[in-house]
């Protein structure tokens, strides 16, 4: 059996009935303010809606969603959300982040997710404002397209890429090669896998995450 093979078959023996087995259905209730963050988040960051902000400079309807966003997010720890509040509370901050997010999640691409990741690291040097970490900068491309995005929780995305021996090129300070490397694996285990072939993205990470 190889190293994906042998996921699913972990998966199965801890949820026998796959996504209708009731131990799982306890954990996804677990989780059920995610789905929320994703409705919000298709919803209020659609491209016309921020470029209606940054054409209008109104951007609190914007930013408050952002902050909703990522206090449902179940993906994102409390310090990491104490940090994302703090960041937002620096007001000259809100119009780069919302230009540079507008970037990463409609014109995605190396360029804009390092100005995206940049932005999000402007207030570094205030230890409790620090918003450019792995979970945050994932989850608000996560939410939006679940499809196409990752989410990256550095201990345990480690975690099944040691296991699956891949190498992610990880680094602390989120960059393009790791995150494309993260989504290659995910990817890579939807079409091997016979419990996550036809799921979103985020679902099949969740498969891969109860497995280490």
């Amino acid at each position: 059996m190889d190293r994906y093979a042998q996921i699913d078959a972990d998966f199965l023996a801890r949820f026998p009935g796959g996504f209708q087995d009731p131990d799982w259905l306890a954990l996804a209730r677990k989780h059920k303010s995610y789905a929320k963050a994703e409705a919000l988040c298709q919803r209020e960051l659609s491209r016309d809606k921020l470029d209606a902000a940054l054409a209008s400079g109104k951007l609190a309807e914007v930013t408050q969603a952002c902050r909703q966003i990522i206090s449902l997010a179940t993906t994102v720890s409390t310090f990491e959300k104490i940090a994302f509040r703090n960041y937002m509370d620096y007001r000259d901050l809100n119009l780069p982040f919302v230009e540079s997010l507008r970037g990463a999640l409609h014109d995605f691409g190396p360029d804009s997710f390092a100005a995206y990741v940049e932005t999000l690291r402007l207030a570094r040097n205030d230890p409790k404002a620090n918003a450019g970490k792995w979970p945050i900068v994932s989850c608000f491309l996560a939410c939006f397209d679940p499809q196409f995005h990752v989410c990256v929780k550095p201990t345990t995305v480690k975690k099944v890429a040691a296991r699956l021996g891949v190498d992610i090129h990880y680094q602390a300070t989120p960059g393009f090669e790791c995150y494309q490397a993260v989504r290659q694996m995910v990817l890579d285990f939807k079409r091997r896998s016979g419990v996550a072939a036809d799921v979103d993205n985020t679902l099949a990470q969740a498969v891969m995450y109860c497995t280490v």
